[in-house]
């Protein structure tokens, strides 16, 4: 949940259980495991095409 406040919205499906192991491991664990501050988001990882069509 600490990561919600710094997401972007347009990617907030990479926060989502199904997608969370992928995004935890592209964070830098440091700023994870801090209590506050500011976290580095990573370059968004390309969707599966159909993933990606069913988004639209």
């Amino acid at each position: 949940m600490r990561a919600l406040a710094h997401w972007p919205r347009e990617r907030y499906l990479e926060l989502a259980p199904k997608y969370w192991a992928a995004t935890q491991a592209r964070l830098v664990a440091a700023e994870l495991d801090a209590e506050v501050g500011e976290l580095t988001i990573p370059e968004p990882l390309a969707a599966p095409a159909e993933e990606q069509s069913s988004l639209r």
